[in-house]
């Protein structure tokens, strides 16, 4: 039985890093990557795929480049023993010193009727699945997409912009879109956006059954019968955390149960990314932390705290990014629907500027939408524009929130400024939006 300082488990975004991390802090450790496929797609990319904006070989994750960190192995952990610090896979069993699990998610799925006939699709990284469904996307003529979250969103986005004529309809279940995190006017928008495209959505509208003679054909819903000849099912991820389960380690909702130093509940054992759990820096509450950013932070974290507690876990501010239409939509923290939910009284305060200046150089409209509660406390922010700059003001918004900073310390702070790149210094969208609640209050 193999000895090795350092085994992580899995490599995606939490995993690669935590390799890269190790390799950079412990040269002189034994490290084992053990991943269960050999040819992975880069998940947020797909919809790219889809569209034909980006070859299937271009989307490739980069997983030969964990060898130059230590030794890569191509199998499934199948149980883990964290009495004897040993780890079995399918074929082999290994002793360490630290693990760090980092096993991400798996698609949540249906159980109705008709379920398995062919035709229904879920999101698959593999590049064999992509470039299968990519074939699927390009001779279906009527496309039904089963939620509304991010990920499907970008997928009806980017097929209804390539392909002109497909029937592309969208279900939710629930009365918002993208998960609920923007507010009802910036979803409305982003539902005529989709609607420029081609894409219809239908909310409040549940899925009973599928039906068709060996492939699917009809998706039947409390709403009547949508006719189809394709089915991609977004309905949502569950942290792929069995191996942990079946050991013992305590989990959260399903996820790894972790401490601020993303400690699992036995020795030397560690959680990273999609299959942790995680909390939310705003409130403490629960939230959950399955995005790619998110899980490249854990892994360095959980890297840098394997031989000592190093640093701790502060929490997370929700916050991403999608494109939908001629327009990027971003959000940080709590917005309306997730404030109404918790009970928390809020002020929206709102600004409109431009992603460069002066106009004449070139520019397109910005509006940021900022959430405080009744004291100036900022708990979110939503920013909508047609430039990829959206997400840098996206950024400056989360650590104004994850820093605990009131609507006079935001309209103080200080933004670089440069005219392509930049709001203009006279209008920054984000301290005039703090002014103006501090205007109100």
């Amino acid at each position: 039985m193999e000895f090795y300082d350092i085994i992580v488990v899995g490599a995606g975004p939490a995993g690669f890093n935590a390799a890269k991390a190790v390799r950079e802090l412990y040269p002189d450790k034994k490290l084992l990557v053990i991943n269960d496929r050999d040819s992975l797609q880069i998940p947020c990319s797909i919809p790219y795929v889809m569209s034909g904006k980006l070859p299937v070989k271009k989307n490739a994750y980069p997983l030969e480049k964990v060898k130059e960190f230590g030794e890569l192995l191509i199998d499934r952990v199948v149980s883990l023993e964290p009495s004897s610090l040993t780890l079995f896979t399918s074929e082999s069993k290994f002793k360490y010193e630290k693990l760090i699990i980092s096993t991400g998610w798996l698609p949540r799925r249906l159980n109705l009727e008709g379920s398995s006939l062919e035709g229904i699709y879920y999101i698959d990284t593999t590049t064999k699945g992509v470039s299968k469904l990519k074939e699927e996307v390009e001779s279906s003529d009527k496309i039904t997409l089963i939620g509304a979250g991010f990920i499907s969103l970008g997928f009806a986005d980017q097929i209804g912009k390539a392909f002109k004529g497909k029937e592309i309809t969208v279900i939710e279940a629930g009365d918002h879109i993208a998960s609920g995190v923007f507010c009802r006017d910036v979803e409305s928008e982003m539902e005529r956006e989709l609607s420029s495209c081609g894409v219809k959505v239908i909310r409040n509208c549940k899925v009973q059954a599928f039906e068709g003679e060996g492939r699917v054909r009809k998706v039947i819903t409390d709403k009547g019968e949508i006719d189809t000849s394709l089915v991609l099912v977004f309905i949502g991820f569950v942290p792929n955390s069995r191996i942990a389960v079946d050991c013992g380690l305590k989990v959260e909702r399903g996820f790894i149960k972790v401490d601020e130093y993303l400690r699992a509940s036995a020795e030397g054992i560690f959680a990273a990314g999609n299959c942790a759990s995680h909390k939310s820096a705003i409130d403490g509450d629960f939230v959950s932390g399955m995005v790619a950013s998110v899980s490249a932070r854990d892994g360095r974290l959980a890297a840098l705290n394997l031989f000592g507690a190093k640093v701790k876990d502060s929490g997370i501010v929700p916050a991403g990014i999608t494109e939908v239409g001629s327009k990027f939509y971003g959000f940080a923290g709590y917005t309306e629907r997730v404030l109404e939910r918790k009970g928390i009284d809020f002020v929206l305060s709102s600004s409109s500027s431009f992603d460069g200046y002066p106009q004449a150089i070139g520019s397109s409209p910005l509006k940021v939408n900022l959430y405080f509660d009744q004291k100036g406390l900022l708990l979110g922010g939503e920013v909508v524009g047609e430039s990829r700059g959206v997400w840098s003001l996206v950024e400056f918004i989360k650590e104004l929130i994850a820093q605990r900073r009131r609507a006079e310390e935001v309209a103080a702070s200080l933004t670089v400024a440069f005219p392509p790149q930049t709001p203009p210094p006279l209008l920054q969208p984000v301290q005039d939006a703090a002014l103006n609640f501090l205007r109100g209050s």
